[in-house]
C-alpha cells in the first residue's frame, strides 16, 4: 500500500469518477484503475461499486476512506513541518557551550543570527567543555562550542578563535608582592582553579607541565569553582590567585580591580572550537549558525 494509491483512492471517492480522479492525480484512467485494483487485492475486498451512478464507495470503502483521509492529513502535516524546518521557520536550535564561548562568543554574534533568521529560536545549554561534548555525542544538542581541543573520533572540531589565559589577583594581593612570580612562588600561593572538565583548566595544566614542569599536585589549590564568573568574584574578594581567560576579566583589568602577574617562561594561549558530530548532516539552522560562529 503506497501513498500514491491512497491519494488516487481519495480522489476517485470524492469525485465519484475514475477519469476525474485520474485527472486530479495527473495519471491515465488505466493507471488509476491499476492503483485501485492493487489496493483491493491487498485488502481482499472491493472498495468501489461501478455503475450508472459512477464510482461509489462500498461499506468497506467508506471505512477505508475515513482512515486514509487521516493518514493523508498526517502526511501533509509532516510535509509542512519539514518545509518549515528547511525554511527555518518556527525552528528551535539547541547548542551547548562552555563558559567563555557561552558568555562572550555566542552573545557577540547573536544579534547577527537573530537578524538573519528571526524565526529560529536559539537555546544555549552551558557547562564545561567535557559535558558539552558529552551532550553532543548523546545528541542532546546539535552543535557544541568549547574551550579546548579534545580527541574523539565521533566529533569534528573546527577552530574559531584564540584566547590568552593570564595569571591574575586582586589589588590587595598584588600589593604584597612584585608583579613577577617565580616558579617556586607559584607553587605556594593560594590558587583558585576550574573543574577538570574545563577547557581553561586543561590548557593551564598542560602549559604548566610543559613550560615549568609543574604538575597539578605541586600547586596549593584552595578551591575548585564551576565557572569563570565564580573565579572572578573570588579574585575580587582577594581569596587567592587564578589562571583566567583575559576575556572574562577584561573590565576588571581596565579599571584596576584585578591585575595580571607575569610568570617568567610561561605564556598560555588556547583556541576555541566549534564541535559537531562526525559525518552527520546539520540542520539548515545549525549549518548557518556553524558558519557564523566559525567565520566571525
Amino acid at each position: 500500500m503506497t501513498l500514491k494509491q491512497m491519494e488516487v483512492f481519495v480522489a476517485i471517492a470524492e469525485s465519484r469518477s475514475f477519469s476525474r480522479g485520474a485527472e486530479k492525480n495527473c495519471i491515465t484512467q488505466s493507471t488509476a484503475s491499476q492503483h485501485i485494483h492493487g489496493l483491493e487485492e491487498e485488502l481482499g475486498i472491493r472498495l468501489f461499486d461501478r455503475g450508472r451512478g459512477g464510482a461509489l464507495l462500498t461499506e468497506a470503502g467508506k471505512l477505508f476512506f475515513e482512515h486514509v483521509q487521516k493518514i493523508l492529513s498526517e502526511c501533509e502535516d509532516t510535509r509542512s513541518v519539514i518545509r518549515q524546518f528547511v525554511g527555518m521557520e518556527d525552528v528551535v536550535l539547541r547548542v551547548g557551550a562552555s563558559n567563555i564561548p557561552g558568555t562572550w562568543l555566542i552573545p557577540d554574534v547573536l544579534g547577527q543570527f537573530v537578524g538573519q533568521f528571526p524565526k529560529v529560536r536559539l537555546e544555549v545549554l552551558q557547562g564545561d567543555s567535557h559535558s558539552v561534548l558529552d551532550q553532543l555525542i548523546k545528541e542532546e544538542i546539535e552543535l557544541g562550542f568549547v574551550g579546548g581541543y579534545f580527541e574523539d573520533e565521533r566529533i569534528e572540531l573546527k577552530s574559531m578563535g584564540r584566547d590568552t589565559i593570564i595569571f591574575a589577583a586582586s589589588t590587595e594581593l598584588i600589593a604584597l608582592r612584585n608583579h613577577d612570580l617565580e616558579r617556586e612562588d607559584l607553587c605556594k600561593v593560594p590558587l583558585l582553579v576550574r573543574e577538570d572538565g574545563s577547557g581553561t583548566q586543561k590548557a593551564v595544566y598542560e602549559a604548566l607541565s610543559k613550560a615549568l614542569t609543574v604538575s597539578k599536585e605541586d600547586l596549593n589549590i584552595v578551591a575548585v569553582l564551576g565557572s569563570s564568573e565564580a573565579i572572578r568574584r573570588a579574585l575580587l574578594k582577594g581569596t587567592g590567585y587564578a589562571f583566567v581567560s583575559s576575556m572574562s576579566i577584561s573590565d576588571d583589568l581596565a579599571n584596576g580591580r584585578l591585575f595580571e602577574l607575569n610568570i617568567p617562561g610561561l605564556e598560555i594561549t588556547r583556541y576555541f572550537y566549534a564541535a559537531r558530530r562526525y559525518a552527520r548532516e546539520l540542520s539548515p539552522a545549525a549549518a548557518e549558525f556553524w558558519n557564523i560562529m566559525t567565520d566571525s
